[in-house]
Order: C-alpha cells, then sequence, then structure tokens
C-alpha cells in the first residue's frame, strides 16, 4: 500500500476521533506542531524513521518531547502509530490531516509571488478577491521574486493567475515568433 494512502487512512482516522469527541481544532493545533517540530529537528525524523530503534524507546522520546505539547488525544493517537511501527508515517500523517482539516473546513491555500513585497492592505484584498472566487477561506502565502519585474502571479489550487509583467512579455513575444513563422 502507498504511502499516501496509508497516510491518509491515519489521519482520517484520526479527524474521526476527533470530530466524534468534539476536539477537532485542538488536534489540528497539534498536528501543525508535530508537523512542524519533525521538519525543524532532522534528529527526530530519522530517529522515528528508523528500523533500529524499538517502538517502546520512539514513544518514551515522544512522551518526553511532546507530553506537555500536545493534547491527551493526540498524543496516544501518535503513540499508537509508533506502536503499529508506522512512526516513520508520522510526518505524512500530519500533512494529510492537514489537507483533509483544510477540506472539512473549506480552507485553501494561495502563492502570491510578487516582485517586490505588498502591503498588508494589498494582501487583505488578494485574499477577498480570491475567497470570493473560490467561496473558501483563503489562507495567503507570499514570496518576492525580482524576475517577475512588476505585477504577481497566483498559484491556487489547480488555476495560476499570471498577472506578471515578465509574463505578459513571455505571451507577447511567444504571438509575435508564431505570427512571423505562420506567415
Amino acid at each position: 500500500m502507498s504511502e499516501q494512502r496509508v497516510s491518509g487512512r491515519y489521519a482520517k482516522s484520526l479527524i474521526d476521533l476527533a470530530l466524534e469527541r468534539k476536539a477537532l481544532d485542538a488536534v489540528y493545533a497539534d498536528v501543525v506542531l508535530l508537523k512542524q517540530t519533525i521538519e525543524a529537528n532532522a534528529s527526530l525524523a530519522n530517529m522515528l524513521k528508523s528500523p533500529i530503534i524499538k517502538a517502546d524507546k520512539k514513544q518514551a522520546i515522544i512522551k518526553q518531547v511532546f507530553s506537555s505539547y500536545l493534547s491527551e488525544l493526540s498524543l496516544l493517537f501518535v503513540n499508537l502509530v509508533t506502536a503499529k511501527n508506522r512512526s516513520f508515517f508520522l510526518h505524512d500523517i500530519a500533512v494529510q490531516f492537514i489537507v483533509q482539516y483544510n477540506e472539512i473546513n473549506k480552507i485553501t491555500t494561495a502563492h502570491v509571488k510578487t516582485a517586490v513585497s505588498i502591503s498588508a492592505s494589498v494582501q487583505a484584498e488578494v485574499k477577498s478577491f480570491l475567497e470570493a472566487q473560490t467561496g473558501k477561506r483563503v489562507e495567503l502565502k507570499n514570496s518576492v521574486d525580482p524576475e517577475l519585474i512588476g505585477g504577481m502571479v497566483i498559484q491556487i489550487e489547480d488555476r495560476l493567475y499570471d498577472a506578471s509583467i515578465s509574463g505578459k512579455l513571455k505571451k507577447a513575444k511567444h504571438e509575435l515568433l508564431n505570427t512571423y513563422i505562420s506567415k
């Protein structure tokens, strides 16, 4: 079974359990913390992936690291996954949980690339425009790419809006080349 399918099933189980116990938002916060901690600490990630370290030792380390930060439900889930020798899936489970949580709550992420950093008011305007277009709550992720010259490129879900000067120049160049070649 593929890693994504296994991770998706564990994430779905955790979501169902959290919904049943009316603790979805708390578990979401725990999962985000778990994901960020694994990404920030290579030694923790390596320990979770190691087949040499036994499950009980991994559980002891997880308890020591996370017991004061995770809710009881989240900690029990992480211990269960570890006891089943699936600790190497924990990061992927966290990623899948976040994806499923966002689907349930109609949240999407938009990647906005601009030539220069944009102000908070422009971010709010872009966010409200995208929310009106998608009907979902939008989280913006901004990045700066000076090669755009001006304007912005927005990627949201499977759509790409290219309102950059470099994009328009490339399009004009392509049209000119096609016009010249077709004559």
